[in-house]
């Protein structure tokens, strides 16, 4: 499995990478700041993609909530065209996503964790990835919860892994690309620049990954013709090392622990 990442990584980075080098819509560095610290976020965020759906597929079984969710509707959902069934999906997991998203923007404690994903200065492909481990558990739980409960085939839950997967990557990419009509059904990445502005105005806005008339529904979409975002990132000061983002959330609660250790060591020596 890890060498399978590895070689994903390699083969998705050389294709990305030679893309945003000649047809780049911002100039900016490829190798920018906080680079290794978004491959390590890659290969652990795909340890903890994996495992949590791994886990979520486990616990919402008829085995486990027999008691409480009649499941058989899933033959049924399971039965429907495949066609069917990818629109179905598409629109479940994106709602689930999109209030996840919404969630972690405007409730100010669960900000600190998505603070982390905004705090990319430069937005490329790899910035995709960094995601702090609580924030992923919780928008897998809200956007795959509903997908399995409902019962899609294997089939179509692959389909829509491997598309999902592909769409998070592409609205990240640093890619000079205009698609008039198309922008409006499927997320692009001249839409999710906004959301990544340093401003609020503009970075509460486009929550979809995929679907922007979901954000047209909520009235949260914004797309101001060809302008392009001046500056990306987060007022906040957050730490560019791995570790740093990991503790980043917790850092009032880690000071507080580190004072109270301190106040300890002092009142031994005094008693001494």
């Amino acid at each position: 499995m890890f060498l399978q990442t590895v070689a994903n990584f390699f083969i998705l980075g050389l294709i990305l990478i030679t893309l945003e080098r000649f047809f780049f819509a911002r100039k900016q560095p490829i190798f920018r700041e906080g680079w290794i610290t978004d491959v390590v976020h890659l290969f652990v965020g795909n340890l903890i993609g994996k495992a949590s759906l791994f886990l979520m597929t486990a616990a919402l079984t008829e085995k486990f909530l027999g008691s409480l969710i009649n499941f058989s509707w899933q033959s049924q959902v399971a039965a429907q065209p495949i066609g069917w069934q990818l629109v179905e999906i598409l629109l479940v997991a994106e709602l689930g996503y999109y209030t996840a998203h919404r969630l972690v923007h405007e409730v100010p404690w669960l900000w600190k964790f998505h603070a982390v994903h905004h705090s990319a200065k430069n937005v490329d492909w790899l910035a995709t990835v960094r995601v702090h481990p609580c924030e992923q558990i919780l928008t897998r739980i809200f956007q795959f919860s509903p997908v399995l409960i409902l019962g899609f085939s294997e089939k179509v839950l692959g389909i829509f892994l491997i598309f999902s997967a592909f769409e998070a990557f592409f609205i990240h990419t640093n890619l000079k690309i205009r698609l008039p009509g198309l922008r409006w059904i499927i997320a692009t990445p001249e839409l999710h620049r906004w959301h990544h502005h340093k401003n609020p105005k503009f970075r509460n806005k486009n929550y979809a990954a995929q679907l922007p008339i979901i954000d047209w529904i909520f009235g949260t979409l914004y797309m101001p013709g060809n302008r392009l975002p001046t500056n990306y990132g987060v007022p906040e000061k957050i730490p560019i090392n791995y570790l740093g983002q990991l503790m980043y959330p917790f850092r009032r609660q880690v000071a507080s622990l580190q004072f109270k250790i301190q106040n300890s060591k002092f009142k031994i020596k005094d008693n001494w």
